[in-house]
């Protein structure tokens, strides 16, 4: 009987390329042929291209998602029933199994893994199964303040320098700086400002073409941009509504290309989502009339969220109604412009206040 390993290379490629990203790894150990053939640039783009050929297919998308300190890929498919539109295909084991993950940020196929402790943080291809652990060199006094993104300077068409962006801005107090160079692999200072405004440190960043955007407020609400080109912040850019505390709003990528934002006010329970170009589109995404929920509201005021264009609607991740609660549990929420809303269970969280996060992923053939 032919061994996997002793097939003919176009054979043995068309068997790889059937593998699950997920389940990489693990074929990749069994065999050093096979780990090399997976080295290889042309196969790796010949994988990944039938891996989306599939997708386009199916109509379904990968996610990443943290869930209780725990980084997971998911496969989103919203034509299934309810129960199984969101599958969890597998944790990606590459970072050491004993670690928890506290933040996750994502761009061009790389992630960044904030540790709980906050004390490691982490660059890492989940496709090639490579990390790069980054010494923080942390002010211990204000390790839990810090704020982070993950973005690329445009040096050219073909290459982009990936950079981290770390900073604190307590100002006039205490304002702190920081970029990373993956290149030089150096931290260093930088001079900068945010232009009169505020960023709200409880709502994290997006990355949307190489710059990271944030919710920031001067008198009123704003977005602003870090520019990882220029290593400047761009102007405040008004938002198309104001926006309090207790409300749920919350930034998302649409494909990397365009950035979504989701609004639901707490006191009149309106929910909108706005796509963000250079200008907001007259048109707004998704309106839904929250009337058929009496009474419902979000219980993250920051809750991570992502949009199907082609079905119109908006999956929120959240934590149950009994949320305050322990144990809790994570559920995601289907909402359509009708204003019917599909609960999907995601599974018991012990970790009360560790709220899921999601973002959009396509696997990089960039190496660390």
């Amino acid at each position: 009987m032919t061994k996997m390993s002793n097939l003919p290379s176009d054979l043995g490629e068309e068997v790889l390329c059937r593998i699950p990203l997920t389940s990489l790894r693990k074929v990749r150990s069994t065999c050093k042929k096979w780990n090399t053939l997976f080295k290889g640039e042309s196969f790796a783009k010949k994988y990944l291209g039938d891996q989306a050929k599939v997708a386009a297919t199916e109509k379904e998308f990968m996610m990443v998602m943290m869930m209780d300190f725990r980084v997971y890929l998911m496969r989103v498919n919203l034509h299934n029933d309810v129960k199984s539109c969101i599958m969890r295909e597998g944790e990606l084991v590459s970072l050491e199994d004993e670690v928890n993950v506290s933040q996750v940020f994502h761009c061009d196929g790389l992630l960044l893994c904030i540790m709980e402790d906050n004390t490691r943080v982490v660059v890492w291809n989940p496709y090639w199964g490579q990390t790069r652990l980054i010494e923080p060199k942390h002010d211990f006094q204000k390790i839990y303040s810090y704020m982070y993104a993950l973005g690329y300077e445009k040096s050219s068409k073909s290459c982009r320098i990936y950079k981290i962006l770390r900073f604190i801005d307590f100002s006039p107090t205490y304002v702190e700086f920081k970029i990373y160079d993956i290149n030089s692999n150096s931290w260093r200072d930088l001079d900068v400002i945010t232009p009169y405004c505020k960023i709200y440190a409880h709502r994290r960043g997006v990355s949307v073409k190489g710059n990271t955007y944030w919710f920031a407020r001067n008198r009123q609400c704003n977005l602003l941009c870090f520019d990882f080109t220029r290593e400047r912040f761009g102007p405040c850019l008004p938002l198309p509504f104001q926006f309090y505390y207790s409300d749920t709003v919350s930034l998302s990528s649409v494909r990397e290309e365009q950035l979504a934002v989701l609004f639901q006010c707490s006191y009149t329970l309106q929910m909108k989502i706005e796509p963000y170009r250079v200008s907001w589109n007259r048109k707004v995404f998704l309106a839904v009339d929250m009337n058929p929920l009496v009474s419902f509201q979000f219980q993250v005021s920051a809750a991570s969220f992502f949009i199907d264009e082609e079905n119109k609607v908006a999956v929120v991740f959240d934590k149950d109604k009994e949320g305050l609660m322990n144990p809790t549990r994570n559920v995601a929420y289907i909402v359509g412009v009708d204003g019917i809303l599909e609960e999907v269970d995601l599974g018991v969280s012990a970790a009360k206040f560790c709220y899921p996060l999601v973002c959009s992923y396509v696997p990089s053939l960039v190496h660390l």
